[in-house]
């Protein structure tokens, strides 16, 4: 393989990994994964109804109502799509001025400027991928730190429920999108 098939390839590779960078890491409480258990032997029909109350003494309480899966999924789908094409943007940003710049670089040397083409873009591709991931790193850890501190509703509505005598296990941090 030449080096410029050699280079081709790994700007491809640059770009085509760019693309599809990084998962959904959602801050929204999963309240699905609540764990409820009766100390009293509660029936399921009174199970229900307790936390139908204290559902509506929490939101009452903290004025905080928690999101619904299906209000959530497209407003993180949205925010998923603007992160892919940030980061093919900055990708492809990255391969237009390493290119400039290795074709200038070796244009200056006197050599074939195609080889300095080549080695800019896949460099400045590089670059343009990990500038992102700093950014991306920060976001994700803000949002585990979000998620590890119960909101005040999930805390009203935890000690409502131990007060009608439920044992309440709350979701892990990070836990994907709420819902009732």
């Amino acid at each position: 393989m030449s080096s410029s098939s050699a280079l081709r390839l790994v700007l491809v590779a640059a770009l085509v990994s760019a693309a599809g960078f990084g998962g959904a890491a959602n801050a929204a409480e999963d309240l699905s994964q609540l764990q409820v258990t009766p100390q009293r032997g509660q029936s399921a029909d009174q199970a229900r109804r307790d936390r139908y109350e204290c559902h509506n003494w929490a939101v009452a309480q903290t004025g905080e109502t928690p999101v619904a899966a299906s209000a959530l999924e497209p407003e993180e789908q949205a925010r998923e799509e603007q992160k892919r094409a940030e980061r093919v943007n900055r990708v492809a940003s990255g391969a237009a001025i390493g290119a400039g710049l290795g074709g200038l670089v070796r244009a200056t040397q006197h050599e074939d400027p195609i080889n300095g083409v080549l080695a800019g873009a896949a460099v400045g591709a590089a670059i343009g991928a990990a500038s992102g991931h700093a950014k991306d790193r920060k976001e994700q850890k803000e949002q585990a730190v979000a998620a590890a501190v119960p909101s005040d509703y999930l805390r009203a509505l935890t000690a409502c429920m131990q007060g009608r005598g439920y044992i309440v296990a709350l979701p892990m941090p990070g836990e994907a999108v709420a819902s009732r």
